[in-house]
């Protein structure tokens, strides 16, 4: 395990500590009405001012703040250059966007209106649509630093699967057109968002029964079977994302537009929120 993937590990096992004990030790107080809060011995820490709950501000507010570096890093021509992968900043702007909105929620104590209502429902729409970018990101193939492979890099690369798959299964005359029928199938049933989503979250069935239909009906061991499928699901994988990236290109670019504004508008509101908060003696901090 490389050291980005341990620390990835640590920050999300971070985040669910801390979402943990803030839903654990506040459920009470989060279950109190406006009126009732005042009267509860957490009030003082868990409110929107309070240490916990402004702390818990503080830092989400930061997060969403800091991940807007991501965006200078693959737009900045002095930042493009010797300031590492860009996959690991993608992958850290992806924590940062799913554990700033999770602590700015526990910061309004699940009560908020008027303007703030709009930036938290533009957070969440930032947070939701984030997610869902980092889905149709990954369906265009990309070299290992990250960048989009050339259409000659993607042919070479499904000619390399293909002559893999076809030397894999020499040895057994049944077993390749079952495979051959599977990756077919594969790119027929994809062809939409909604079918990519589908086909992804059932693909671990549909691997195991190709396994099963492996040791049937080509008379392969658990082991060999396990090994076809693996070099099966890489080529189907990408014959698939190759079949459909123009849609995944144009999908990418819906999805900016859609994305960018309401960001802007959560940042715009956030920073006012703070200025007021601040000016009218909202904290426990100044």
């Amino acid at each position: 395990m490389n050291l980005h993937k341990f620390s990835l590990i640590v920050l999300y096992s971070l985040t669910v500590i801390a979402t943990l004990y803030l839903a654990g030790y506040g459920f009470e107080y989060y279950g109190l009405s406006l009126q009732e809060r005042p009267h509860s011995d957490l009030h003082l820490a868990w409110k929107p001012s309070g240490f916990i709950g402004q702390g818990a501000g503080i830092v989400g507010s930061a997060l969403m703040l800091i991940l807007l570096l991501y965006s200078m890093r693959k737009r900045m021509r002095f930042m493009q250059q010797g300031w590492g992968d860009i996959r690991y900043w993608l992958n850290y702007h992806i924590w940062m966007g799913i554990t700033g909105p999770v602590l700015v929620i526990f910061h309004t104590t699940f009560k908020f209106g008027g303007i703030v209502a709009v930036s938290f429902w533009s957070m969440m729409a930032v947070a939701l649509s984030g997610v869902l970018g980092r889905y149709i990101y990954v369906q265009i193939p990309r070299s290992l630093s990250g960048e989009e492979l050339s259409a000659s890099e993607l042919q070479e690369l499904e000619e390399a699967y293909r002559r893999q798959l076809t030397s894999e299964a020499s040895g057994n005359t049944k077993a390749l057109p079952i495979l051959d029928q599977f990756i077919e199938t594969n790119i027929n049933e994809s062809k939409g968002l909604m079918s990519w989503l589908t086909h992804d979250l059932t693909a671990t069935f549909r691997y195991n029964a190709l396994k099963q239909r492996l040791i049937r009906e080509a008379g392969l061991s658990g082991h060999d079977a396990k090994h076809l499928v693996n070099v099966a699901r890489r080529r189907a994988t990408l014959e698939r994302r190759v079949a459909f990236l123009g849609q995944a290109r144009k999908l990418l670019h819906h999805w900016h537009v859609f994305h960018k504004p309401f960001a802007i508008i959560m940042i715009v509101i956030m920073v006012v929120h703070v200025v007021v908060a601040i000016s009218l003696g909202y904290t426990w901090i100044f």
